[in-house]
C-alpha cells in the first residue's frame, strides 16, 4: 500500500476523533450535530483528507470560515448548502461563530429505496461542485427539517431509524428540487440526460483503467459519435473532456496532498509513461506537474 498525506476518516467516529469533537455516533450510519456543538474542542483548522460517508453541511452563519473542497476554494455566500461526498479532498478552516448542522450518512441507511444514489441525486456527484445557494424560503425550510431531525436522532426509540430514513430522503428530494431549479434549463430526465448520467457515473468508476471514449460507448452500448455528441448537446463539454477533468481532478489531488512524485503518481493513474502524464498535466494546466506542486 502507499501512503501518502491524506488522512481517510471511514467511520463517523473516527472523523470526530480526528476533528476533536466530543461526540460518538449511536445510530448505524447516519449522524446529526449541530455546528456550534464544535466548540470548544474541536480543531478550527482541518488539514486535508477525505472521508468514507456523505456530508451536507447547512450554514446559518459562517463568518470568516474556508472551505477548500479538492483544490478549489469554495466562495461562501448568502446561505450555502454544502455536500462532501467519498473521495474527495476536503480541507477547512473554521470561525467560531459558525452556526447551523452537519448531517453524516453512508447510502446503506436509505436501504434499497434508491438504486443509484448519484442517479437519483446528481447533486452528490464527485464531479460537481457540491453547494447550493439557497433563498431565504429554501433555507429556513431545511433549517426546520434539520432542527426535527436532530430532535429525532437525540430521542431512541423503536421506529427512530425508520423516521430518519424518511426523513433524510424527503430532504435529498427537496435539495434535488433546489438543485433543479440552479440549473438554467428544466431537468427532464429523456434518453439523452440518461446516458449523459451513465457515462458520468462510469467516468468516475473506470477513469484510472480506461481513457478511451470506445470503451466507455462500449459499455453503455452505443457508438463513441452518439456519446460525445450527446454528452456535448447536454454539458457542452465532449465525452473525453469530462474523462480529462476527473483525471485532470485527481492529478492535482495527489500532486498536492500526497508524497508520491511524478512517476509514482503517473503509475497510479495508468499513464504508461511520466511523460505521458507531465504532456497531459501540462496541456490541462498551462504548467507542469512539479511546477504546480510548488505553486
Amino acid at each position: 500500500m502507499i501512503e501518502t498525506k491524506i488522512p481517510i476518516f471511514e467511520t463517523f467516529n473516527d472523523f470526530y476523533q480526528g476533528i476533536g469533537l466530543e461526540h460518538q455516533s449511536q445510530i448505524p450510519d447516519f449522524d446529526i450535530f449541530t455546528i456550534e456543538s464544535l466548540e470548544p474542542s474541536a480543531r478550527r483548522c482541518m488539514p486535508p483528507y477525505r472521508q468514507g460517508f456523505y456530508q451536507i453541511a447547512l450554514m446559518s452563519n459562517y463568518g470568516e470560515t474556508e472551505f477548500n473542497l479538492n483544490t478549489d476554494l469554495l466562495n461562501l455566500e448568502g446561505f450555502p448548502l454544502l455536500f462532501v461526498v467519498p473521495g474527495q479532498v476536503f480541507s477547512w478552516v473554521r470561525d467560531k461563530r459558525m452556526t447551523g448542522y452537519f448531517m453524516l450518512f453512508r447510502k446503506e441507511f436509505l436501504g434499497n429505496s434508491f438504486s443509484d444514489l448519484i442517479t437519483d441525486f446528481p447533486f452528490l456527484k464527485i464531479s460537481e461542485k457540491n453547494m447550493l445557494l439557497l433563498n431565504e424560503v429554501e433555507h429556513k425550510s431545511l433549517v426546520f427539517d434539520m432542527k426535527r431531525m436532530y430532535s429525532v436522532s437525540r430521542n431512541p426509540h423503536p421506529y427512530q431509524g425508520k423516521m430518519l430514513e424518511g426523513m433524510l430522503a424527503s430532504l435529498l428530494y427537496y435539495c434535488k428540487a433546489i438543485f433543479e431549479r440552479s440549473k438554467t434549463q428544466e431537468y427532464q430526465l429523456s434518453r439523452s440526460q440518461t446516458i449523459a448520467n451513465q457515462f458520468e457515473i462510469l467516468v468516475d468508476k473506470m477513469y484510472v483503467d480506461t481513457k478511451n471514449v470506445s470503451s466507455y460507448a462500449e459499455a453503455l452500448n452505443i457508438t463513441p459519435n452518439y456519446l460525445t455528441t450527446t454528452v456535448k448537446s447536454l454539458t457542452g463539454k465532449s465525452a473525453k473532456d469530462i474523462i480529462n477533468e476527473r483525471l485532470f481532478t485527481e492529478s492535482k489531488s495527489l500532486l498536492k496532498y500526497s508524497d508520491l512524485d511524478i512517476a509514482e503518481i503517473s503509475h497510479r493513474l495508468n499513464f504508461d509513461e511520466p511523460t505521458h502524464f507531465t504532456r497531459f498535466f501540462k496541456k490541462q494546466s498551462g504548467s507542469t506537474p512539479n511546477q504546480f506542486r510548488k505553486s
